[in-house]
């Protein structure tokens, strides 16, 4: 049963929609990867501090300098505002297509 309907050409804004999508997803899966990686080191220094003593309680200081790290990766990560937020990045490319493309600028 197959007919002899021409393909259609993907729409041009759908496609960077699905870009955006698939950088959106990539930048989650990374940071919860990051996310992972840092609650496998807290439980690995906190029970490493428990097993050698609880005399002097130092495993907060790892987690604390590493946490530090991956507030500032998710806020890049994720684009949450800031200097480099997704506004800037629509400019730059803007501004590349306008001095590269400047015919593609005018449509």
């Amino acid at each position: 049963m197959s007919t002899n309907m021409p393909a259609r050409a993907p729409d041009p804004e759908m496609v960077d929609v699905r870009a955006e999508a698939h950088r959106w997803v990539r930048r989650q899966r990374i940071l919860y990867t990051i996310l992972g990686v840092y609650a496998v080191l807290s439980l690995m220094w906190f029970a490493i501090d428990m097993a050698d003593g609880t005399e002097s309680l130092w495993f907060y200081w790892p987690m604390l300098g590493t946490g530090v790290i991956v507030a500032i990766s998710s806020v890049v990560l994720l684009g949450m505002g800031g200097l480099f937020g997704t506004a800037w990045e629509q400019r730059q490319v803007d501004r590349y297509v306008q001095q590269h493309h400047p015919r593609h600028w005018a449509e």
